[in-house]
């Protein structure tokens, strides 16, 4: 058995960054994209543990970053936020800012968030109704120029409520059917770990 502190990561092995959950909902409106969320729900990474909401609404000058947690929180935006295609031709990340949580949910067939920022500002957000649950897996998920692995839970689901303001989006989840699969712009990732590859593995694979 191999106790906490024994587990070393040689030259050749990739090195293990986050565990947690990702749930994220991009809604859609006659074919645009009008508000993305992404909530973060951190049990373990090397920047520390915690919770952060990235949110988008069509027309923002930039994509803001709600958090108690400043400096896991700008790491997750920078690192994996950024290249999700979710936020891809979205504005630059803000500076994160203070919230308080006043409601928390991420359960395999829902999740839900409401967060007041420092500002005053308040966004709520809920995912519901799964079409599909399958595991997912990316040996090779790219990153910028950094190539990770990436291992999850994926829960498909076919409605998406974002508010911010107290305005609810006009929008609804896109969701497309590929044979078998089903997938949705509406999504609840958990047991999600991301494992950065070494620079040494990269080059040789």
């Amino acid at each position: 058995m191999i106790l906490a502190g024994e587990l070393h990561v040689g030259p050749m092995q990739p090195a293990g960054r986050l565990i947690g959950a990702n749930p994220i909902a991009a809604l859609t409106n006659r074919g645009e994209r009008v508000a993305v969320v992404s909530m973060w729900d951190v049990a373990w990474s090397t920047h520390g543990a915690g919770r952060a909401v990235l949110v988008w609404v069509g027309g923002d000058e930039s994509i803001r970053l709600l958090t108690p947690h400043e400096h896991l929180g700008s790491w997750l935006g920078q690192t994996f936020n950024r290249h999700f295609p979710e936020f891809e031709g979205l504005p630059e990340i803000a500076a994160p800012i203070g919230c308080r949580i006043t409601e928390w949910l991420i359960q395999p067939d829902r999740a839900r968030l409401d967060v007041v920022a420092s500002d005053g500002l308040r966004v709520t957000t809920s995912i519901s109704r799964p079409v599909q649950t399958r595991p997912g897996y990316a040996h090779t998920f790219q990153l910028g120029d950094v190539p990770w692995m990436l291992t999850n839970l994926l829960t498909f689901c076919a409605d998406a409520v974002i508010m911010v303001g107290g305005k609810p989006v006009e929008g609804n989840p896109t969701i497309t059917q590929d044979g078998p699969f089903t997938r949705s712009t509406a999504f609840i990732a958990t047991h999600e770990t991301w494992i950065r590859h070494s620079a040494a593995e990269s080059t040789t694979s």
